[in-house]
């Protein structure tokens, strides 16, 4: 019996030891780990640890929070939270001029988290493309899930000029 509980210890002591490890992450490789103990060199607000992300419904966008300039061109990282019920397929990152418009996706196939938990913050670079979008004085950010379309959360409103 003794030697069931020693094997057993070991067992976990191995399972912690291992977790630690950043390449046994499950993240996809296009997403940018979001933990407090990382920085982001980028100046362009979107450090992932000062946002609360927590949703209980849906997808909540933190970052653009709002009030912006951004120029063509530009890579911005989005930051954005999402409930477990959206787990599996991922997500669809549009680009809107205003409320009327309709939306450019910004990334060709879907992107970010499989697995939300509904308390991370998530980030997802994407592209201000002048091939693609127009500046706007309301522009937005919305994200949208694969699976229930009408769970999207929005940005706050920015500027994207020439």
């Amino acid at each position: 019996m003794k030697l069931a509980y020693v094997a057993l210890l070991a067992t976990s002591l191995a399972f912690w030891a291992c977790s630690d490890d950043e390449s046994s992450s499950t993240k996809p490789a296009n997403e940018t780990p979001s933990s407090s103990s990382e920085k982001d060199t980028k100046d362009n607000g979107s450090q992932s640890e000062s946002y609360d992300c927590t949703t209980e419904d849906g997808v909540v966008v933190v970052y653009p929070k709002g009030g912006e300039t951004f120029k063509l061109g530009e890579t911005i990282k989005v930051v954005y939270g999402a409930d477990p019920s959206l787990a599996g397929p991922q997500f669809v990152f549009k680009y809107r001029e205003n409320e009327e418009d309709m939306g450019t996706e910004l990334i060709e196939e879907s992107a970010g988290e499989k697995n939300p938990d509904g308390k991370t913050c998530y980030e997802q670079e994407v592209k201000l493309d002048g091939d693609l979008i127009n500046p706007s004085s309301e522009a937005f950010i919305q994200v949208v899930p694969y699976s229930k379309t009408k769970k999207n959360g929005k940005s706050g409103k920015f500027t994207v000029t020439e």
